[in-house]
């Protein structure tokens, strides 16, 4: 069985081979790949665009990859003949018996089905860019998003309300790209009824996600944390919800003037001159409001974390927070989880299907920063119920994310679809 896998970024095994950066996104391709590379009968080939300038084929650990040319500026833009080429090509070359495309928010994907319309097809939903920018602003005030631009955004003409425009033009790809699938894996109710909302006719298939091997061995410790922290793995743009995290954290120093967040990724601040020149109109909006809450001494961002990064920072946290107006499925929090981090979401999207109030963790309505705060302050306050969160959480999610289980339950639905499209015919 030849599998076929177009991805909207470079794994880590073809970005290390080729010297290009590593990237901490994608983790649960990375150790599906893995995983079914081992597997007797199955050939798995992955594609996605690349900044060179000629299509490479590359082996690494029994996977094939193809690096089609254009660079991400590429994705962007419309299906155009000479990426349909490359991908007629490349179909020639590795003979697929099945496209499986993850993601739906480029264009990379509408031109592999375009060159291959005869080969069977499935898509693994992600986010649904179509649905996701109508929350893109999450609650920010009407001046910050269209009067506070950023010396960058001016520059690069990327204001807000572009990279939410941005996401609108990038759901066109996404409705094409549903409307020609026949079939489609997802893991929330979210998901579910948003695709069957683009196209009732799809055949629709539950399949959860693989972890990253390093947050399978290890467990958290109530002994081993920093009192009063929080973790966040995403606060760059405004449908992460930090900026209501941080009005809940101004609340908590109240109570606790030693409260600290957290928050993976690069510093939003601007702490040098060169920094502040390239901050984004979201970054300016955040350092504004640090600093009218009196949050100077309780933000840290702790530049780009790997796995190992990250598990050393779940270790050491009290809390996990997914602050977002709206997510799918957030593997940030299975993650957290899996270790047994204490962990609290907003009512949002998919999030019910990942998370039971009150059962593994807390929920609370998005934009209330006040319920926000009760629920961290409940975990600080208690031992007992963090370690009842902590083990719940545990159990769930490791069932949950059983490797072997998520990948027999994925070349199941690769046999059922090739089954199904043979009785087509």
């Amino acid at each position: 069985m030849n599998i076929l896998w177009c991805v909207n970024i470079l794994l880590p095994d073809i970005a290390k081979a080729i010297g290009a950066p590593l990237t901490p996104l994608g983790g649960w391709m990375e150790s599906l790949s893995s995983d079914l590379a081992k597997i007797d009968g199955i050939n798995l080939a992955i594609a996605t665009i690349y900044s060179g300038s000629e299509l490479k084929k590359v082996e690494v650990n029994n996977i094939v990859y193809y690096l089609i040319p254009g660079g991400h500026k590429s994705m962007l833009g419309k299906a155009n003949s000479r990426h349909i080429s490359y991908w007629r090509k490349l179909a020639r070359d590795f003979q697929p018996d099945l496209l499986h495309l993850h993601g739906t928010e480029y264009s990379h994907g509408l031109a592999l089905l375009t060159a291959c319309p005869n080969v069977p097809s499935i898509v693994s939903i992600q986010g649904l860019l179509g649905v996701i920018e109508k929350s893109y602003y999450a609650g920010m005030e009407f001046a910050d998003v269209f009067l506070r631009p950023s010396f960058r955004d001016i520059i690069r003409l990327d204001p807000l309300w572009n990279q939410r425009r941005s996401f609108r033009k990038r759901a066109v790809f996404e409705r094409e790209i549903l409307r020609k699938v026949k079939h489609v894996i997802g893991r929330t109710t979210w998901d579910y009824a948003n695709v069957k909302a683009i196209n009732p006719k799809v055949k629709y298939y539950h399949c959860d996600e693989s972890l990253r091997e390093p947050f399978y061995q290890h467990e958290w410790h109530i002994s081993g944390i920093q009192r009063h922290s929080i973790f966040v793995t995403q606060a760059g743009y405004p449908i992460k919800g930090f900026h209501i995290l941080l009005k809940a954290v101004a609340l908590l120093k109240r109570d606790y003037p030693d409260v600290k967040v957290f928050a993976a990724g690069s510093s939003l601040l601007g702490n040098t001159f060169k920094e502040r020149l390239k901050t984004p109109g979201y970054g300016l909006y955040i350092k504004r409001l640090i600093l009218n809450l009196g949050l100077e001494d309780n933000v840290v961002f702790t530049g780009m974390l790997d796995a190992e990064g990250i598990v050393g920072r779940l270790l050491s946290s009290n809390v996990f927070v997914v602050s977002s107006a709206v997510e799918n499925g957030c593997n940030a929090l299975h993650e957290a989880m899996l270790i047994g981090v204490p962990s609290i979401t907003a009512f949002s999207g998919g999030m019910t299907d990942m998370l039971t109030h009150k059962v593994n963790g807390f929920m609370y309505p998005f934009m209330e920063e006040a319920m926000l705060a009760e629920y961290i302050r409940r975990i600080f306050d208690s031992d007992e119920l963090a370690l009842k969160f902590s083990q719940t959480s545990r159990e769930s999610t490791h069932k949950r994310h059983d490797r072997k289980k998520i990948t027999e339950t994925m070349v199941g639905i690769y046999r059922l679809i090739l089954e199904d499209e043979r009785c087509r015919y």
